[in-house]
This record gives structure tokens, sequence and C-alpha cells, in this order.
């Protein structure tokens, strides 16, 4: 989504010309400093006076709708009593540059991920494999996962899409009692309503594209984060992501009906389950 304002900040025009979309690493700091402000129970209106800024700049900072200078941002870490080591993390993910694509290899980078889900009024996933989020008691577990289940809100208020192509029921997750967990696991969530399942058939126009979990944020802005096991997290925006909105959107318009690849789980977890 384009912002109303410019950049802010230093760095080569993208595609030749003017961007419009803000630094990504705005929109993950404004999530961030959001939750933390939050946590510490301060209001914007205190963080501005903190700051000596007008309490409708905090709102847009917060909001990813205008560039955090270093200053600011560090100041409001110490403000909110966020750790030292969380404030180092931080300062390295800010850039003087303008840039769409940010990776997070910082220890934090399970809370900075769920304060930036946690903003998410809709999430698409296009995925090879289970993405981390989904893996709940009785799933194969991956080491050193990013995120955490509970981190990711699965509910009405912010409705999940995952894309799967067809092989992933097939190639199986691990031995075949994990693989049938990990399928009732998922089916379970469908049936409770809570995730939309759709599989995509490949064929020579239309070919499953893992392009990660995008997220709609609560103010029209949309975020691209690939969950890198077990290193790190990176995000994208702007001209680098705009192909995987479009890719989301060609492949979901021509993967099966939610009844039909609803069946098809059903179908796998039960092989699955006769072969463990």
């Amino acid at each position: 989504m384009l912002n109303a304002l410019p950049p802010g900040r230093r760095g080569p025009c993208c595609e030749g010309d003017p961007c419009r979309d803000i630094s990504v690493d705005d929109v993950i700091l404004g999530a961030v400093l959001r939750a933390a402000r939050e946590r510490a129970d301060i209001s914007p209106a205190r963080a501005a006076a903190y700051l000596k800024l007008p309490e409708t700049r905090i709102r847009r900072l917060e909001a990813g709708r205008a560039a955090w200078s270093h200053a600011h941002a560090l100041s409001l870490t110490r403000c909110y009593g966020l750790a030292d080591e969380n404030l180092d993390e931080l300062e390295r993910l800010l850039a003087p540059e303008h840039r769409h694509v940010v990776a997070d290899f910082g220890a934090g980078r399970c809370q900075r991920l769920a304060a930036v889900e946690a903003r998410a009024t809709r999430i698409r996933v296009a995925s090879r494999t289970v993405p981390a989020f989904l893996h709940g008691s009785g799933t194969p577990q991956q080491t050193g996962h990013v995120t955490a289940p509970e981190q990711r809100r699965l509910s009405d208020d912010c409705p999940v899409t995952l894309l799967w192509d067809e092989f992933a029921l097939e190639c199986g997750h691990g031995d075949a009692s994990r693989t049938a967990a990990c399928l009732r696991h998922l089916a379970a969530m469908v049936d409770a309503g809570v995730l939309h399942f759709r599989l995509l058939v490949p064929d020579f126009k239309v070919w499953s594209e893992p392009v990660g979990a995008e997220l709609t944020l609560d103010t029209g802005s949309v975020v691209f984060v690939d969950e890198q096991l077990p290193l790190a997290v990176t995000y994208s925006n702007g001209p680098e992501a705009g192909w995987k909105t479009s890719s989301l959107d060609r492949q979901l318009a021509a993967a099966r009906s939610a009844e039909d690849s609803l069946a098809a789980l059903h179908r796998a977890a039960k092989q699955w389950g006769d072969r463990a």
C-alpha cells in the first residue's frame, strides 16, 4: 500500500522512481515500540511529551506511517524500560537507508514478530511445510522454531489462510505417526473455523510458489514475513514484495475449493495414520 509520505530516509529510489512506501524497518519498529509502550502502561501523550513531539506524530510512527530516527527510537526504548540487549537489536534493525527487506537475527526476534503479527487483520500463507506458528500439541515440533502457537492470533478478527500444494500431503512431515498428528491438527483448526485451508494441484499454468506469510496490518499496509528457521525472520514490503501478493492471488484463484481441500486433508491424515 502506498503511504502519503515520502520515505524520509536517504537511499536510492525504488526502480528508478521516488518510492512512496515506508521503509520496512519503520513498520517493524512501530509495532514493537507500540507493544512495549502498552506493556509499560504509558499513554501516547506521555510518550510524545517525553520526546517533545506532538501526540499525532507518535501515533503515525507507531502505525508505520512515518520514518523513525535513531534518537527517537532509542529514547523510547529506555522510556519503556526495554533491556539493553533489546535496545541493541533494535538499533541494528534501524538502518539509515530506505529499504524494503530486513532480516532480524536477534535473540528477541520471536517477540518482535509477535508484535508485528498482533497488528494483523488478515494473514495469508503459501508454504510447502507446516508454518511454525501452526504447530501445536501433538504435532511434530521443529527445534528452534521462531514463533509459538499462542503468538499468532487465530480468531475471527484475524482470519488465517494456508495454501499448500498437493505434494505437501504426500511427502509427509517426519515419520507416519507425526505426519498424521500434524495433519489432524491442521484439520481440527479448519473444522473449528480458525484456519482457512486451500489445496493447490500444480499444473503447467499455476505452480505452488512459497512466498511466506502476507500480513495485512490494521493500517492497511502489507508486510511479508519469511521465517527462516531457526536463525532469522525476514520482513519485506513495497516493490520487493509486490509480486508475492500477486502470486498469492493467482494461486488462491486456482486452488481447490475449501470443501475439497478439507476432505483431502482428512483423507491424508487417515492414510498416514494407517501407516503408523
